[in-house]
Parts: structure tokens; sequence; C-alpha cells
């Protein structure tokens, strides 16, 4: 279970429901797209790992299964391949269209996994894979339409902002192993920065985009969420960037998650 990024993948997963709840999708196809996404991570997870598995290794990371030899390499890429492929073809089933946007975020998550995680665009993977969550969700509406730019921004904006948390623990062995992606690029002291001006800028978007009727609901998400992610950075910059900045950083993503389904529906 560790192999597929269990944290994450649910994250995803439990971001499509809401979405697929907010966007009024008919239960039967809700089911359908959810799953598709679940896949998705699954196989996006699995590829990391196997592809990470030398560098786990080398890192003593004994919590990753594949570098424990636990997980055979070619079971991993084998239901990675198959998890792919099965989200794919769910989608298609449902509209040509998301099965397109969701060939965009699995292919954005793969294109990072082989090597954009190194480089400086690896902010655009986690980018363009979460905007397109929203777009192949609007699609399997009974409306079937992009949707609005704020909803595509916040969402972009959660992903990046989940890529800069999820790399803050690791930050110097990243380095130390060369993977020069962008957070590492930023560095410690401005990560933590960045992560607050994402949650800002998401707020702004959620506050503009979602309108006066969903104030009640949004103002005070975009608040917690902004000030949760203030005290992450807070922790970070004073003390060694661990695990609570991480949750902290999460735990604004989700109040900004469950605002933006919110500002959706009313």
């Amino acid at each position: 279970m560790a192999a597929i990024h269990v944290g994450p993948t649910a994250a995803v997963t439990v971001l499509a429901a809401l979405l697929a709840v907010a966007m009024s999708v008919p239960w039967s196809t809700g089911i359908v797209v959810v799953l598709a996404v679940f896949l998705n991570q699954v196989s996006v997870g699995l590829s990391n790992d196997a592809l990470d598995a030398p560098r786990d290794l080398q890192a003593g990371r004994w919590d990753k299964p594949i570098a424990q030899g636990v997980l055979p390499p070619g079971v991993a890429w084998s239901v990675a391949g198959g998890a792919a492929l099965a989200s794919v073809i769910l989608s298609l089933l449902i509209h040509p269209l998301v099965g397109l946007w969701q060939g965009v975020f699995l292919l954005a998550g793969w294109v990072y996994n082989l090597g954009l995680k190194a480089t400086l665009w690896s902010g655009v993977c986690y980018a363009l894979g979460f905007g397109a969550l929203p777009v192949l969700v609007g699609y399997a509406s009974p409306s079937a339409e992009f949707p609005g730019w704020w909803v595509v921004f916040v969402a972009a904006s959660l992903g990046l902002s989940a890529h800069f948390a999820n790399v803050l623990p690791d930050l110097a062995v990243d380095r130390e192993q060369g993977v020069r992606g962008l957070p590492q690029r930023i560095g410690r002291d401005g990560v933590p920065g960045a992560l607050v001006g994402l949650t800002l800028a998401s707020a702004v978007a959620l506050l503009v985009g979602a309108g006066f009727e969903s104030l009640p609901y949004t103002a005070p998400a975009a608040v917690i969420a902004t000030g949760l992610s203030v005290v992450g950075a807070l922790r970070s910059r004073m003390f060694q960037p661990g695990a609570l900045p991480f949750r902290l950083s999460m735990a604004a993503a989700l109040v900004m998650a469950l605002a933006l389904a919110l500002g959706l529906v009313l």
C-alpha cells in the first residue's frame, strides 16, 4: 500500500469526489470518475517509487516497499501500466474530453516521474495535472463544459502547493542526490514563503470567482487556510523542516478544496 502513496492518492481522490458532487455529476458517472482518478494516482505513485528505488535504497528509505525488495519492480510496473490504461479507458467511456483531460493529468504525473522532477519544470507538472482535474470532472457533468477560470486556477495552485509541501522535509537529501526541481532551487528559506503566496493567490481567486453569495463560506475558509499556511511557514523557518509544516500545508489545501466545492455549489 505504501508504494501507491496512500496519503496523496487519497487526497486527490477525495478532491475528485468533492468536485463531482459540486458539479452535479450523476452518482453513477461520479463513481466511475472517482475510480478513474484513483487508478490514475495509483499508476503515478507506483511508477514514481519504481523509478526512485535505487535512490531510495541509497538514502535508506526503508518505508519504500520497492526499495526494500518487498514489492518486485516488475510487478510495480505492470500494475502501474494497467492502472494507467484502465484510468483512461474508464474516462473515455464517460466522454472523449474526460478521457483527454484524464490523459493530461496522467501524463503530467508520469513525465514528472521520468525526469522533470529534477528540473525547473517540476512545478509545471503539478500545476498542469491538478488544473486538469476540475476540467475532466466538468466534462463528466450533465452540462459537459469547461469550468470557470478560478476553479482551474485554485486547483492548479493546490497542486503546486502540494509539490512544495511534499518535498520540504527532504530538500537537503534531494539536493545531495541531484534532484533540482523548482522547490529545491528555491531552497528551504524560500519554499515556506512560496507556500504562503500560493495559498493567498488561490484564496483571492476563490473569493473573486465564487462571488458575493458564497462569501459567508469562502471568506472564513480563505482566512483559515492562509493562517495554517503562515503557521507552517513560520514553523519551518524556526525549526528543521519536518512532518508538522507538511501537515499544516496539507490542512490548508484541504480547507481550500472544501471551499472550492462550496463555491461551486452556492
